[in-house]
């Protein structure tokens, strides 16, 4: 292989992974587009904070409804329960209001 097809394919080769990088940066900032967000007061905040409190929120009704029925001796881990609990919650939140 002589120098110059290998200096043509390294070429190619960083031509391809630049046309690569653009165009999945592309695609992944295409999301980032229009976010859903409410003015309060003068101020934009966006929807994912409502949704995040309320999901919050409903994590620790849910917590005390755990601990009422002595439910909450037999789970392993509280702190990733409550916590991807918050997390589901909020996305159930998020789906039939602003999907």
């Amino acid at each position: 292989m002589s120098p110059e097809s290998r200096e043509r394919d390294r070429h190619r080769l960083t031509t391809l992974g630049r046309l690569a990088a653009l165009s999945m940066s592309a695609l992944v900032l295409a999301g980032c587009a229009h976010g859903p967000e409410y003015s309060i007061f003068g101020s934009f905040f966006p929807v994912w904070i409502f949704c995040s409190v309320g999901g919050l929120a409903l994590a620790v009704g849910a917590r005390a409804l755990i601990v009422r029925t002595s439910l909450a001796d037999h789970i392993a881990s509280p702190v990733l329960c409550y916590l991807s609990m918050a997390i589901f919650l909020a996305c159930m939140l998020w789906l039939p209001f602003y999907s």
